[in-house]
This record gives C-alpha cells, structure tokens and sequence, in this order.
C-alpha cells in the first residue's frame, strides 16, 4: 500500500480523487476509521486502524504514514498558502501554528523513517505549482512503484 500524507492543506483528499479518476484507487483513512470505529471526534486509534484489512492501492491522511505502507508520498506547500487554506476550512491559530510547525520540522519524513527505509519515502514539494503538475509527480512515483507494490 502507498500511503499519501501531509498537513491539512497539502493537497491529498484532492490527489486522491485525480489518481481515482485515472485508475488507481485512493481511499481516504477517514472514512475507514469511522467505519471501523477508529474515529472518536477529532482522534483516530491508529493501532484499531491498523488491524483493518485496507483494500486499496493507495491510501491517504495526515496519519496514514503511521499504517502499514510499503512507501510514503508526502505532500508539502509554502506556508502562506497552508495559511490561508487553513484559515479558510476554519482552523484555528494555535491548530495552524502546530501544523506549520509539524512540517517545518519535517516530523512527518522522521516517523515515516521510523518504519520505512529512506528509499521508501518520497517528498513532493508542491511550492505553489499547479494541483495538476503536483498529481503528475505523485502519478509518475506511483507508476514506477507499481510492480514493486503489487
């Protein structure tokens, strides 16, 4: 399974539905924990999601790195545009600033790296560029994994 993941706003609900309508199936986690009882308000039980027989190619969420992946596309964007993506789903500031500070850290690669070997994490920088260049990188990683995944 390929995991897509980022901070709120990066872009993964929305490079799930493209590779979804070229052909790869993209699930997004939420749905899942919720069915499976995962989903409590705004915490997932990693651990309950963990033991779901997840039927997809690929899979996408903030957490999904967390999952049992083969490999991990991380998403990320310059901050004013996160900013304003944030502030206009309604985040609040101190939720904003802790995202921020979650990718400036680069905690996403170093928990990812935690499960998986270097070459199995990629990071795709979509500094302001088009959702469609962004999709055609995560699509060209996904296409070079696929016999690797399958």
């Amino acid at each position: 399974m390929i995991c897509i993941t980022g901070i709120p706003g990066s872009g993964k609900t929305t490079i799930c539905k493209m590779l979804n309508a070229n052909g790869i199936k993209c699930t997004g986690l939420n749905d899942i924990a919720s069915e499976c009882g995962a989903l409590n308000g705004n915490t997932v039980d990693v651990d309950v999601l963990r033991r779901e027989n997840i039927n997809s190619e690929v899979v996408e969420s903030h957490y999904s790195h967390m999952l049992e992946c083969k490999y991990v596309i991380i998403l990320e964007d310059n901050e004013e545009q996160l900013i304003r993506r944030m502030k206009s789903r309604g985040y609040p500031e101190s939720k904003i600033k802790e995202n921020i500070d979650a990718q400036r850290s680069g905690v996403i690669y170093w928990e990812a790296s935690d499960r998986l070997p270097a070459n199995h994490i990629f990071v795709v920088h979509e500094d302001s560029r088009s959702i469609n260049e962004v999709f055609k990188d995560v699509m060209g990683i996904i296409l070079s994994l696929h016999d690797k995944v399958n």
